[in-house]
């Protein structure tokens, strides 16, 4: 017998047809599938997906802090002039405080 006449030996089943990387069909019949436990206590657990990331805590408005800040100092001031005030002073806590003093602690003459 020549060697280009020597019999091929038999292919194996899985090279016996060709490779279907598609997951769409599924032509042969799969074993049983056991049923996934996620079991968090065993090692290599994967989580499928993280929890969703708690809302961030509001940032203060400074306007407003500006404004309850300046309450705080002068309790007996209306509201309205402590915001009148703060926007002549363009927002600034310190200048507002100090013409807020100059309204509040007027001597007698």
């Amino acid at each position: 017998m020549a060697e280009s006449e020597k019999p091929k030996p038999p292919e194996s089943p899985t090279t016996a047809r060709e490779l279907d990387f598609d997951d769409e069909h599924h032509e042969h019949t799969a074993s049983p599938a056991q049923p996934q436990v996620n079991d968090s206590s065993k090692p290599g657990f994967v989580e499928d997906a993280a929890p969703p990331k708690p809302p961030r805590p509001a940032k203060p408005n400074p306007v407003k802090q500006a404004e309850n800040t300046l309450k705080e100092a002068f309790p007996s001031t209306d509201i309205a002039v402590i915001k009148a005030v703060l926007r002549a002073s363009g927002g600034n806590v310190e200048p507002a405080f100090n013409a807020l003093l100059g309204l509040v602690h007027r001597p007698n003459v």
